[in-house]
């Protein structure tokens, strides 16, 4: 069995950008829990390819370079004619506009302890339109979790 590595973002990212920069996909595991419950950290792991801004749409799950140098992956809850708004699944705020150049990548698949589950299964699809939709409610929705937890 082969060992696995975390390396920081900042040192892989240049790596990554000129694979998807050559029209190739790459595969990352999940840091961080801002999409949570969709994606889990360190547990799932998601394939993404580079994609134009106006093949994007709402619930997408999308890899951006922030102004200030930072990688985030989170879903597309509003896309505009020359920008987009993004939401982490376990988060309040939204963020944007983001401008097209942003756009880093798309993720296809998500790869859950080796099973491929494609971003366009139904369910999956369905499950996360619902859950974008219920933005407004999501500090109800987490602070009834917690007590239940």
């Amino acid at each position: 069995m082969c060992e696995v590595r975390y390396i920081k973002s900042e040192n892989i990212f240049p790596v990554i950008n000129e694979i998807l920069d050559s029209g190739n996909g790459v595969r990352i595991t999940v840091t961080g829990n801002s999409m949570y419950p969709f994606l889990r950290e360190k547990i799932d792991s998601v394939e993404m390819f580079p994609e134009s801004f106006n093949s994007i749409g709402v619930g997408d799950i999308v890899m951006i370079q922030r102004d200030n140098g930072e990688y985030v992956m989170h879903r597309v809850l509003n896309k505009k004619r020359n920008c987009f708004y993004i939401l982490g699944d376990s988060q309040l705020w939204v963020e944007g506009p983001i401008i097209p150049e942003q756009l880093t990548a798309v993720v296809k698949t998500i790869w859950r302890k080796n099973k491929k589950i494609k971003c366009s299964n139904i369910l999956l699809s369905v499950l996360s339109i619902i859950w974008l939709y219920l933005f407004p409610f999501r500090k109800v929705i987490f602070k009834v979790y917690r007590l239940l937890r």
